[in-house]
């Protein structure tokens, strides 16, 4: 009864159809009123509206792997209205198939369809008769039929390793086959496998392809084939890895073709449907060793960063007694130059001594005068400015830091000893625009790091137990397996940073021990030459290299856009220090503070996470609304602020009415040209930004904001970056260069070259960046159609190599970070101009 009931419920037969059942070991024979009849490719007539029991005839057996293949076709109709459904089902070794022509208009299979008969290769001994075959077929079309049917021995059953098969799919004829292992089969540790599957015909036609143990039942419809250990669909191209491990014995390859291939594309793309694709199947084995690869790309990087590293301590040395030489020099001569040297000497100890609650910079300094609205004379040059400064100390009335601000307005020509005051004589604010960065970002970053490792390797295990092979948007052509990862090159391509990160911050820490006593970052805030050093912002921005190594790694365990912001978070951070590095350069007592700075980077963490989900037109409205007011505020603060130097951010909502108020009555008049064609372009340019950004966000789906809030942090560094080295070259053919001349260009040249450098490297690395073999923007099978195989020494792609390319470009750019100022270390701060 069993057996009649799985047979007929799905034909759902009139009653007068209904039989018993009886079963016989070669074959399931099923009594009904139609005549039982033996065949071989012959045209059989099925009444309508009923079921036949047909004996298939098969010529002996070539082998013991060979498969029966049964092939079915509608013989033509005479009636082009036909409409409904043919069902076959056939037991053979003991395990049911069923398979069906779907007459219908829309989703015609009058071309046929096929069923490989399941069958266990395990069985040594089948069938005791394999000379015929039966098969039941059911019609619940109103009308006769005629139908060819033919069963034969597939030859193509079995693959080999390097063998090459070609087969065609249909929706209605899958096609299962099993690979035949050599006697050298899962016998050595992580032996993995590539199947290569690649369309000759019909590229746009998307198909199942699944991967399972030897055994029946084999999954091979659309209702069951992501029952399987491992699937997933494909288009052109598809790549699957298979670990030895996971298939002991062997496995078998199943491609399931889909009627509708409209799920496997965008939103808004409509590939004609044919039904036919042609396929070439392959198996390989990958290589079984990666120490080769490993070793040989650590050692580059190892000896890329030393060659670096001892041509910048090469020149930085010959620099270093050049400027000893000098500063005992000045000594002799320059009494001032001489007491300020001493007096940055003693508060050494006098620091280590005191307690922090007791410190206070500035004492026993000089005082400084600080300019007044009241006590500064007008002049065409200053009216403006001293009209500002007026308004200002009515409101204020001279309190906390709006008087250095004053002071800072109503310099005709600021220098950077002007910018140079507030952190001389407060150390907590000294300390929050520097140390606090070095405290704060590694901190945040071993929070983050806990809960993304779970994420992204329970995302892994998820996978993995539903043999998912679409969760993650992987390159499977060149993803390499090892232990617990599935894409192992991808991970240790991240060395570079680690690496790289290391060695800058072993750097930096040499420098600081090497510099002059009146240039060491403990004092320096307190002398008279030099830019103040404040390497905590480059120790963290060392810090975040070796984090974005780590970090990457963790978001190619399981590629996705929910796991990206891992990847990005630290190229965030890095892109925020050096904005505020180069801005702190010339304006130390006006740079981001810490606290400030983090806590605007969490909004934009938030943002981003969010972007992820919102799908619907409303949502999207709302969404970007908030964020283009918050990014709008940002654009306006900083632009206003770094043009007033500072003034803004004393007191905000004192402050920026009286300067709101004297822009308008003075809009034709500008008090910094220079300062204020920045802005503008500044602003311009983040406007820009933000146009572009929205109009991307309404396309189809949830956008996310990873990639446009990179591309903003990045031009802006960019931007910034060039007015930077603009004035600073104006500076150096303008100023004078004195004693030590050779040297300092020496110097210099070596800076630029490691900028030009990190400029090509970037540039070659953006070029391997674009030409990604996967994509998590699209649908699995269209980021699976741009994977390809290794290219370089069989295990890197050309991902791994935006690794290495960027983490030396990265490297580079903070090494001329590090020494674009070198040359002023002897240069009095009351030479060196703000900009």
């Amino acid at each position: 009864t069993s057996t009649r009931d799985t047979l007929l419920s799905p034909w759902h037969p009139s009653k007068s159809s209904m039989v018993i059942l009886k079963t016989v070991p070669a074959v399931t024979a099923v009594l009904c009123v139609l005549q039982l009849s033996l065949t071989s490719a012959a045209v059989e007539h099925l009444p309508a509206l009923s079921q036949r029991v047909i004996d298939v005839s098969l010529s002996p057996r070539p082998s013991s792997l060979a498969a029966i293949t049964i092939s079915t076709t509608l013989q033509d109709s005479t009636d082009s209205q036909t409409d409904g459904n043919i069902y076959f089902s056939s037991s053979y070794s003991g395990h049911l198939n069923t398979w069906n022509l779907n007459l219908t208009q829309e989703n015609s299979s009058k071309s046929g369809s096929q069923k490989t008969l399941c069958f266990d290769s395990k069985v040594s001994k089948l069938e005791k008769s394999d000379n015929y075959v039966t098969v039941v077929a059911f019609s619940n079309i109103d009308k006769d039929e005629n139908i060819n049917i033919e069963a034969e021995w597939n030859n193509k059953f079995v693959i080999t390793e390097k063998s090459l098969l070609e087969v065609s799919v249909t929706p209605h004829s899958p096609q299962v086959f099993q690979y035949q292992p050599s006697i050298h089969y899962n016998t050595m540790e992580d032996e993995s496998y590539l199947l290569t599957v690649e369309t000759e015909y019909n590229d746009d036609k998307c198909m199942y392809v699944a991967i399972n143990d030897p055994g029946c039942p084999w999954h091979d419809d659309v209702r069951t084939v992501k029952n399987s250990k491992l699937w997933s669909r494909m288009l052109k191209t598809g790549y699957f890895p298979i670990q030895s491990a996971q298939f002991p014995d062997s496995f078998t390859v199943t491609l399931v073709s889909l009627q509708n291939s409209s799920e496997c594309y965008s939103k808004g793309k409509y590939p004609m449907e044919e039904d036919l694709k042609i396929v070439k199947i392959s198996i390989a084995m990958t290589p079984g060793s990666y120490v080769k690869p490993v070793l040989l790309s650590m050692l580059m990087i190892i000896l890329s960063s030393l060659i670096f590293f001892f041509i910048w301590g090469g020149c930085w040395k010959a620099q270093l007694h050049n400027n000893e030489r000098r500063i005992e020099k000045r000594k002799e001569y320059d009494k001032g130059f001489r007491e300020s040297c001493e007096r940055q000497i003693s508060s050494v100890f006098y620091d280590q001594t005191c307690s922090a609650d007791t410190k206070t910079s500035g004492e026993n300094l000089p005082s400084i005068e600080i300019k007044t609205a009241a006590e500064t004379s007008i002049t065409p040059k200053n009216a403006l400015r001293h009209n500002i400064c007026t308004l200002v100390e009515k409101q204020d009335k001279l309190k906390g830091k709006s008087k250095f601000a004053i002071n800072r307005l109503l310099t005709d020509k600021l220098m950077l000893k002007d910018m140079s005051i507030v952190i001389r004589d407060n150390v907590w604010h000294r300390r929050q625009r520097s140390k606090a960065f070095w405290y704060l970002v590694p901190l945040l970053s071993l929070f983050y790091l806990i809960p993304s490792c779970q994420m992204v390797f329970a995302e892994q295990q998820r996978a993995k137990a539903t043999g998912n092979l679409e969760q993650c948007f992987l390159n499977y052509g060149c993803s390499r397996p090892w232990w617990i990862f599935d894409d192992f090159n991808h991970i240790i391509s991240n060395i570079g940073y680690i690496i790289y990160g290391t060695v800058f911050i072993v750097l930096v820490r040499l420098k600081s021990l090497f510099l002059p006593e009146e240039n060491r970052t403990e004092t320096d805030h307190l002398g008279r030459i030099g830019l103040p050093q404040q390497h905590s912002l480059f120790y963290t921005m060392g810090i975040c290299m070796v984090m974005q190594g780590v970090f990457s790694a963790i978001f190619h365990v399981c590629p996705s856009n929910i796991s990206l912001q891992f990847d990005t978070t630290m190229m965030y951070v890095m892109m925020i220090l050096v904005f505020i590095k180069i801005y702190q350069f010339r304006h130390p007592d006006i740079s981001a503070n810490a606290y400030h700075c983090m806590y605007a980077f969490v909004v934009a963490l938030g943002m981003e996470a969010l972007s992820l989900y919102i799908f619907s037109t409303l949502g999207k409205v709302l969404f970007y609304s908030v964020f283009c007011l918050l990014y709008t505020f940002a654009i306006l603060h900083v632009a206003i602020d770094c043009y007033y130097y500072g003034a803004i951010k004393t007191s905000l909502l004192q402050n920026l009415p009286i300067f709101m108020k004297h822009s308008t009555k003075n809009i034709l008049y500008c008090l910094y040209p220079k300062r204020f064609i920045l802005s503008i372009v500044f602003v311009i340019t983040n406007f820009a930004l933000m146009i572009f950004t929205v109009a991307r966000s309404f396309e189809e789906g949830a956008q996310s904001l990873s990639t446009p809030i990179l591309v903003i942090f990045a031009i802006n560094v960019g931007l910034f970056l060039s007015y930077y080295m603009i004035r600073k070259i104006v500076e150096i053919f303008q100023n004078p260069e004195g004693e030590g001349t050779r040297l300092r260009w020496s110097m210099r040249f070596f800076s630029f070259i490691f900028f030009l450098l990190a400029v090509a490297l970037g540039m070659v690395a953006m070029m391997f960046y674009t030409r990604r073999h996967q994509s998590r923007n699209s649908t699995p099978p269209e980021s699976r159609n741009k994977n390809e195989l290794c290219h370089v020494l069989d295990f890197f792609d050309n991902h791994d190599m935006w690794h290495f390319f960027s983490a030396t470009a990265l490297f580079l750019a903070f090494i001329f970070l590090l020494t674009i100022d070198d040359d002023l270390l002897l240069t009095d701060r009351d030479k060196i101009e703000v900009f």
